[in-house]
């Protein structure tokens, strides 16, 4: 039909830019989830190196190397990192039932899922997991 000419790149012109954010809008949950499974993995991770440790200064450097290390191994960029290890269970007599908690904490970039040159666009996932230290093994003070 005559009047229909030229609706063709008029509707290409609205339903493209909407489309184009639909997809980074999948690709910004795509990257939250699988950032979300990594931090878990290195609380996990940094809980257990931290319940193994004798001393609660050891404890709280290789909580932090094993967080780096898992979140490394996911190849997961995160801007700011921070771990933070309750080793309170590390002072607790031997043969008495205790915990060491680890907390971390990545910032996930997102500003460079714009289409012109990045911009600002952050997200802080948290992780916390607790890990049981062995009543019998010898610790600090003990």
């Amino acid at each position: 039909m005559a009047g229909d000419r030229g609706s063709a790149p008029i509707e290409a012109v609205i339903v493209v830019p909407v489309l184009i954010a639909f997809g980074l809008l999948f690709v910004a949950g795509a990257r939250l989830a699988m950032a979300s499974q990594a931090v878990d993995t290195a609380s996990e991770h940094a809980a257990r190196a931290a319940s193994l440790a004798r001393t609660v200064n050891a404890a709280q450097g290789e909580a932090q190397r094993a967080a780096a290390q898992s979140l490394a191994g996911d190849s997961q960029p995160c801007t700011a990192t921070t771990v933070q290890a309750n080793t309170k269970g590390l002072a607790v007599a031997v043969g008495q039932a205790a915990t060491v908690t680890v907390t971390v904490s990545c910032t996930v970039p997102l500003g460079d899922l714009l289409l012109f040159g990045g911009g600002p666009g952050v997200r802080t996932l948290t992780s916390e997991f607790t890990s049981v230290v062995d009543a019998y093994r010898q610790r600090e003070g003990t």
